[in-house]
């Protein structure tokens, strides 16, 4: 069977999302505005950093440009890279468990992220599973970030040019604004709700599980 399956990376396969949140959080205590890196994912998740830090800034009336946040922004990957290996970062529980399953079910897997290239590659060696990861797709393949939903698009164009056409395409995603896009092209949607937020029953996602390991029996 060619069956493709999508993942995310930070939140899903990776613990990474935690080293966005402190860098964040250090960004926003020079402005005198303070927040916890925890409570920034929670308050503020599936928006972009240039989209919740004005937000955050506003609602403490602290005075700020849009213009220091995009180069915060726009910077923040290059600081994540400059932190990778100072931190202490793990797969996401039963990752290393579940790639390996798929892999040796022959299912082709791909990495789908707003992060960039160098960093998916980055981690992708960290990790050692790049005999696993067929390929990925990164925001800075494509013109047009979020909230458009390009990324998504090239990666099925992508995966569809590599191995054909698909006969099941899953993609495991944690946050729930970005699953429209991938129920739009065709795929079946899980949402990976890791940090038990409340269920969404939403429309664009076919099911959801609290763990990677759920994996196994639903994709079995």
């Amino acid at each position: 069977m060619n069956i493709h399956i999508v993942f995310d990376l930070d939140w899903t396969l990776t613990d990474t999302q935690k080293i966005h949140q402190q860098i964040e959080s250090d960004f926003l205590k020079e402005k005198w505005a303070i927040i916890s890196p925890k409570n920034i994912w929670i308050k503020y998740a599936w928006r972009t950093p240039k989209e919740r830090i004005p937000e955050f800034l506003a609602t403490k009336k602290i005075d700020f440009t849009q213009e220091e946040v995009n180069r915060f922004a726009d910077g923040k990957e290059d600081i994540i890279l400059s932190l990778l290996y100072a931190w202490k970062i793990d797969l996401m529980p039963y990752t290393a468990e579940i790639l390996t399953y798929l892999y040796d079910k022959w299912y082709k897997i791909w990495i789908s992220s707003w992060s960039s290239k160098e960093l998916i590659e980055q981690i992708i060696q960290y990790f050692n599973i790049g005999n696993i990861i067929t390929a990925s797709t990164s925001a800075n393949e494509v013109e047009r970030k979020k909230p458009h939903p390009d990324v998504f698009l090239a990666s099925f164009e992508k995966l569809e040019k590599l191995y054909g056409n698909p006969e099941i395409t899953y993609v495991i995603w944690d946050g729930r604004s970005d699953m429209e896009w991938w129920y739009k092209a065709w795929a079946k949607t899980i949402r990976f709700n890791y940090l038990k937020k409340e269920k969404v029953n939403n429309i664009y996602s076919t099911m959801e599980i609290d763990s990677l390991k759920d994996l196994k029996n639903i994709l079995s």
